[in-house]
């Protein structure tokens, strides 16, 4: 109860500590719009906890308690977004958080960023344990219980390459490790997958790179040690390249082990709920953009290159909306296995130069990168100002070089020509 009544004060920008008194209690039953009122014993009793957590709810949706950070110059986002930073490094963490106090559902991905990074960052704020990680929730459905809030995470088995499981608690990855973390919950998030536990190996980013867009924030949580730290809070996007067997690449573009003629870019860009507290924060009141320059194979430059871009859509399952929910033990709610997919939720727009329809193209027409003035693909992507669940698209570009040679098929080899004699 504590810590509940510390966030409570905090939220209230209060300095001391905040009293229940028994003429508060009704508050507990009284629905703040977009969140239930607390589901109450049948004695009609509540629980002091019960209704912070409410309180905090209510107080905290509408303050920002994170603080926006300036963005160094190399990091900054091509999209201009307010607070918006890019970073990169192998991804060795996933977890999965569901706090009972925090009232919240958050997927973290951990990139392990090269020391020049890190003290970059470190003359902006301080690093907890010398980490650095993302956050960002989706929630599809939630309900109220007597020990806590129960939530399950949107779809996200796509974003994350997640591995289905052989005994699987729900119809997606992601709805089974929200039934695993809700078990335990304002303990320690729950690790999905990381690159030294070779039992953990659940995700197929793990080991490569991850590119990563978002809100650069520093929590400014109570003060319990567990705050007080920069983070990417929430993610507005995710990008990596896979190789022809699918397996995530290591490599960065300017690396001689990136691809010759063919690389394959996975794009997801998200809008957190608004049922997190950080959004009522005023930079994400509104539409984000986000903007990526994804590299093309090295040998697109090449004279008598030909280029081209095609689109597929992974999707996501989406749940019944308004199917009856199942008890699967006491005072835990489940919603039904979808049914359906959908390729993206609360998108504003998207565009994409050149156009990935598979038309071939010179190296001329894709854009040029204003960072490091090499010509890329441009994926450009609004999305709407969430709403509870939050918003999600997914796409993947496949890049392909190949070769006009001369009185030969256009489709050409995807090898270089032999170099002509003198």
């Amino acid at each position: 109860m504590t810590t509940s009544l510390q966030r409570l004060a905090e939220c209230l920008d209060k300095t001391d500590a905040v009293s229940v008194k028994g003429d508060l209690l009704p508050v507990a039953q009284t629905a703040i719009p977009g969140r239930p009122a607390i589901d109450l014993p049948a004695d009609g009793s509540v629980s002091a906890l019960q209704l912070m957590r409410h309180l905090e709810w209510f107080w905290c949706r509408g303050n920002c308690v994170f603080q926006k950070m300036p963005v160094p110059v190399q990091f900054r986002s091509p999209s201009g977004e307010e607070a918006q930073i890019l970073l990169d490094g192998i991804a060795e963490r996933i977890s999965l958080f569901m706090g009972s106090s925090d009232d919240e559902l958050d997927w973290h991905i951990y990139p392990r960023l090269d020391d020049a990074t890190k003290s970059v960052l470190r003359e902006v704020g301080p690093l907890k344990d010398d980490k650095f990680w993302c956050e960002w929730m989706a929630s599809d459905h939630s309900h109220d219980e007597f020990r806590g809030r129960q939530w399950w995470s949107s779809d996200m088995d796509n974003v994350l390459l997640l591995r289905q499981l052989p005994n699987q608690r729900g119809a997606t990855a992601s709805e089974h490790w929200s039934e695993v973390e809700d078990d335990d919950q304002g303990g320690s998030a729950t690790t999905v997958a990381e690159i030294d536990d070779e039992t953990r190996r659940n995700s197929g980013i793990i080991g490569g790179r991850v590119y990563l867009q978002g809100a650069f924030v520093r929590d400014r949580g109570p003060n319990d040690g567990n705050h007080n730290h920069l983070e990417i809070h929430p993610l507005d996007s995710i990008a990596y390249a896979r190789q022809a067997d699918g397996a995530v690449l290591a490599a960065r573009p300017t690396d001689s082990t990136w691809p010759d003629t063919s690389v394959r870019w996975r794009v997801a860009v998200l809008a957190n709920s608004r049922e997190h507290k950080i959004n009522g924060c005023g930079f994400l009141k509104q539409d984000r953009t986000t903007v990526w320059y994804l590299a093309l194979p090295n040998h697109a430059g090449l004279p008598s290159a030909s280029i081209t871009v095609s689109e597929e859509q992974p999707g996501f399952w989406h749940p019944v909306v308004g199917h009856p929910h199942q008890i699967t033990r006491p005072f835990t709610f489940r919603h039904a296995a979808p049914t359906s997919r959908v390729a993206h939720r609360g998108v504003a727009g998207a565009d994409i130069q050149p156009a990935p329809d598979g038309s071939r193209h010179g190296i001329g027409a894709f854009p040029v990168d204003p960072v490091d003035g090499r010509r890329k693909l441009r994926v450009s992507v609004t999305m709407n100002e969430p709403d509870d669940i939050g918003g999600y698209w997914l796409r993947d570009y496949r890049i392909t070089v190949r070769f006009v040679v001369a009185g030969g098929d256009p489709a050409g080899m995807t090898t270089p020509p032999p170099p002509t004699s003198p």
